[in-house]
């Protein structure tokens, strides 16, 4: 079997992002409902440092929250996985 190549269109990729940046707010309003540091966020993700969090929220390197994250942070908040989409 061939290895196939995803193509991605500037506008489905301009929707991708558009997807990230409001899950991303999305989050950090959950977060901040919460009074959550970003510190917090980061250990709760397994990770010792804030720069992880920060690097997603201010849209860096494309950092983004994966599926994983959003169970964790699900469970750890006691929402259902649809409460965290945007």
């Amino acid at each position: 079997m061939k290895n196939m190549a995803v193509i991605v269109s500037i506008e489905e990729h301009s929707n991708i992002q558009s997807y990230y940046d409001a899950l991303t707010l999305h989050i950090k309003r959950l977060r901040k409902e919460r009074k959550i540091s970003q510190l917090k966020l980061a250990h709760i993700l397994g990770h010792n440092s804030t720069s992880f969090i920060a690097r997603i929220e201010l849209r860096q390197n494309n950092a983004n929250y994966n599926l994983s994250h959003l169970l964790i942070l699900a469970q750890e908040w006691n929402l259902d996985i649809h409460d965290m989409l945007p």
